[in-house]
């Protein structure tokens, strides 16, 4: 399959809008399948990504260490009751070649708690790594870059 720049946006903006609406509606056990079998997940502060640190908040790389990160965030973890809702930018493809796409993608997560306070989460922006597997396209990689280097409380839900 070969996609131009504008096909592969249009797709990878539809592919964000569905990955953010399933984070903030809560169906997490629905977010492992927004990639591929064989994925890297990181989320790491932009500065560290920039310097070359390859540890970050948040890292699992395979479909199957998300859906473990679901099921401990569903059975294990104990945090506040809170809510998120993300507002995603345009995307900006990088690079198309045959089936497989990088592209970036700017984010602020606002996170509401039980009280109803509200506040920016995090920002930064997506920089992904999109296949498209009969014309279905997949994250094989997705680097959250967050522009602070600071979470105020513990990341339990993905971003």
């Amino acid at each position: 399959m070969h996609l131009d720049k504008t096909e592969a946006r249009l797709a990878i903006e539809e592919l964000m809008r569905e990955y953010a609406a399933c984070i903030d509606d809560g169906r997490y056990e629905g977010w492992p399948a927004f990639f591929t079998d064989e994925c890297r997940y990181l989320i790491i502060p932009r500065e560290s990504h920039e310097r070359g640190y390859v540890s970050g908040f948040y890292l699992c790389e395979s479909k199957g260490m998300l859906a473990d990160r679901i099921l401990c965030l569903r059975e294990t973890a104990i945090y506040e009751p809170q809510s998120y809702r993300h507002l995603i930018g345009g995307t900006r493809v990088l690079s198309v070649e045959g089936s497989t796409c990088r592209a970036e993608t700017g984010f602020a997560v606002i996170r509401t708690t039980s009280d109803g306070e509200m506040s920016v989460f995090a920002a930064g922006k997506y920089v992904d790594t999109v296949v498209f597997d009969d014309g279905v396209p997949r994250f094989s990689e997705k680097l959250v870059l967050t522009d602070s280097t600071r979470i105020d409380v513990l990341i339990a839900a993905p971003l």
